[in-house]
């Protein structure tokens, strides 16, 4: 009897060692396999209980540490969306790489413009070529239109003779040159009742038009006229009113008034005087004074 309960309990020894054999075999497969898989699992600071998985080990790039800082980068934890630890404003913040690659190209590309203001300072602002092309079209006039109800239609009585002598003095105008005429005690006067002062051209063949310049000073100007002559000196055309245009004074130049006005077949000698004596009130609440600078060209 003894002999069979001996061989009992040594059958249920090995029976039981063979179990936990079985039961040691299989843990080490689970964990093998766990460990493959590359999970592990921690506990948070909330008391959250958080599976992740584990970055895959790679051989270190050669480039040094760029791609290593973007690999490790790109491993994100997995937060549970319900806990206290996830916001809305993680998601709110993120920006595609490819939407700041585009704002950094934006910026490299843009254009600066410089330049000095009205008040003298220097600025620097980005430039909208849209934005300018529109606002050169819908910007004003820099100049205002002479009115002509503002002038009265004169008529003067002149000598046919009244500028020979100033043919002899008269000045070229080559085109595209300038020249300065200027007004004072010195100037020549015209021939007849009114000594008007006045100086001669002579604009070369190829000029078909002049443009008169008339700077505004202290609110006073001279308020010239034109009188063409033909080839013998003869007044043919007189023009009381060569001025169109009004620009306004700004802080680097004077005010001042414009006429551009076409030369005609016949038209010769270009004299260009002052039909008073004193000076005397204008439109606008300007003066016409007698001593001073004009500006006459052929564009």
């Amino acid at each position: 009897m003894s002999l069979i309960t001996t061989g009992n309990s040594m059958q249920r020894l090995a029976l039981l060692s063979l179990l936990l054999l079985l039961s040691a075999c299989q843990n080490q497969s689970g964990n093998t396999r766990s460990n493959s898989e590359g999970f592990y699992v921690y506990t948070d600071a909330q008391g959250n209980l958080v599976t992740m998985r584990r970055a895959e080990t790679k051989a270190a790039p050669k480039n040094g540490g760029r791609e290593a800082y973007q690999q490790s980068a790109a491993v994100t934890s997995k937060v549970d969306p319900t806990s206290e630890a996830f916001s809305q404003s993680d998601v709110d913040d993120y920006r595609p790489s490819e939407e700041v690659d585009e704002e950094l190209a934006a910026r490299e590309n843009e254009r600066f413009i410089t330049y000095v203001d009205e008040m003298g300072q220097l600025v620097s602002r980005p430039l909208d070529m849209k934005a300018e092309r529109k606002a050169a079209q819908d910007a004003p006039a820099p100049y205002e239109e002479v009115a002509e109800d503002a002038f009265l239609e004169t008529y003067r009585a002149l000598r046919a003779d009244c500028c020979m002598h100033l043919i002899e003095t008269a000045k070229p105008l080559e085109p595209g040159a300038e020249s300065v005429v200027t007004f004072d005690r010195e100037s020549l006067v015209l021939k007849g009742d009114s000594p008007w002062r006045a100086v001669a051209f002579a604009p070369a063949d190829e000029v078909s038009e002049v443009s008169l310049v008339s700077f505004i000073r202290k609110k006073g100007y001279l308020g010239a006229e034109l009188l063409w002559l033909n080839s013998k000196g003869v007044p043919v055309m007189m023009i009381d009113q060569p001025f169109s245009r009004k620009y306004p004074e700004t802080w680097y130049r004077y005010g001042y008034l414009q006429g551009t006005l076409e030369r005609e077949q016949g038209q010769h000698y270009l004299i260009v005087f002052l039909p008073y004596l004193d000076a005397r009130p204008a439109s606008d609440g300007l003066k016409q004074v007698i001593e001073g600078e004009l500006v006459l060209s052929a564009p």
